[in-house]
């Protein structure tokens, strides 16, 4: 069979569709088979499209975008038409015309949740596209039980439909000794033993209240371990980073910006404590990723988090600075806890593979494409 992948996000940086679709397609070339795969790309001649071989079961099909409007208005269903593929798979939104068997991915409704950490007109496309899109899947697919309770009981959708496949770090992530973290903690002026908090810098990771509770822990004299904030700054936070950085409670803070992917596992496996105070997540990546490089971490109570991290991290109300604040302050004053932590952490990582979630998702293009029949 021949799968259409709409792989257009894998062109960006930092940012978890581009992660998901990178990892996603890396493990459907690993796992092999005699199905073949036509990603529709924007640009074609993307680092990670040469990455592919050249003669394989990938061909890469130039789409053009038009800001997104081009593609999901007419080029992408033209596309797959032209391809005649067996089944296409979508994130979130789905070509308008397009009438053959469709696979769409919803990673969660943080547009509805969380709407000021959108821009208008996204959020108002996204509240259009969505549902019409899930109407027309034959197939929906998210990244955690919470993600599928939650769009079970906004959306229309019958619960055969929608299947849970959750995410995985990528292998690069473990745990890092100090010959293989010394060389890039050099470059960037840092030394072991920091916090460390990543994701993409919008209104639903908690910013504001992150730098207020480390204000605390320094002010508390418990520990005073830098604070290095990765990830590129996103619609809605240009005041909070300004307010930020004139702030008493940001000395020691670093904004690292965009970290290159292969840094990531170093400031991961460096760090004492990965703090992740989201406010909403569907699944929550790098959280599993420093599980996976044997960190311990401090995260949000609340929406997927709590499924993903289990007994393997301190989990705190993300609206309470003192909690978070406590709650790191614990991690880097109990040495013990830290390696409790980390060890569990790691160990439930390994529940969780790109083979996998690779697999479990061809299972699913193969059902749509049964269900046209």
């Amino acid at each position: 069979m021949l799968f259409g992948i709409d792989s257009h996000s894998v062109e960006r940086e930092g940012e978890g569709n581009s992660t998901y679709s990178r990892n996603l397609i890396s493990a459907l070339h690993a796992a092999g088979g005699d199905d073949e795969f036509a990603l529709f790309a924007g640009n074609p001649d993307h680092p990670f499209y040469r990455s592919l071989p050249p003669r394989g079961r990938f061909r890469i099909v130039r789409v053009a975008q038009g800001k997104g409007l081009a593609r999901v208005g007419c080029t992408l269903a033209r596309a797959a038409a032209r391809a005649r593929v067996s089944s296409l798979h979508v994130q979130y939104a789905a070509p308008l015309w397009y009438r053959g068997p469709l696979v769409v991915t919803v990673h969660d409704l943080g547009f509805l949740h969380v709407p000021e950490s959108f821009p208008l007109a996204l959020r108002t496309a996204l509240a259009a596209l969505v549902p019409r899109s899930m109407a027309r899947a034959s197939r929906i697919i998210t990244d955690s039980e919470f993600a599928r309770r939650d769009i079970l009981a906004r959306y229309p959708v019958r619960p055969e439909q929608l299947v849970v496949i959750p995410l995985a770090a990528d292998a690069r992530f473990r745990p890092l000794g100090s010959g293989e973290t010394a060389a890039v903690l050099a470059r960037h002026g840092l030394r072991p033993g920091f916090l460390f908090s990543l994701g993409r810098l919008n209104r639903r990771k908690n910013l504001e209240r992150l730098l207020e509770a480390y204000g605390r822990l320094r002010a508390s004299g418990v520990s005073d371990a830098p604070l290095v904030i990765g990830g590129k700054p996103d619609y809605g936070v240009e005041a909070v980073l300004r307010r930020a950085r004139l702030s008493e409670d940001s000395s020691g803070v670093r904004f690292a910006g965009l970290i290159p992917d292969e840094e990531l596992p170093v400031f991961y496996s460096a760090a004492a404590c990965f703090v992740y105070p989201s406010l909403f997540e569907g699944f929550g990546l790098p959280l599993l990723e420093a599980m996976a490089c044997g960190t311990p971490v401090v995260a949000s109570n609340r929406t997927a988090l709590p499924e993903l991290a289990g007994d393997a991290g301190l989990l705190v109300d993300p609206e309470g600075v003192d909690g978070l604040a406590a709650a790191m302050a614990r991690v880097l004053a109990d040495g013990a806890l830290a390696r409790e932590l980390g060890a569990r952490g790691l160990e439930r990582s390994r529940r969780y593979s790109w083979a996998e979630t690779a697999r479990r998702t061809l299972e699913v293009y193969r059902e749509a494409a049964q269900l046209s029949r």
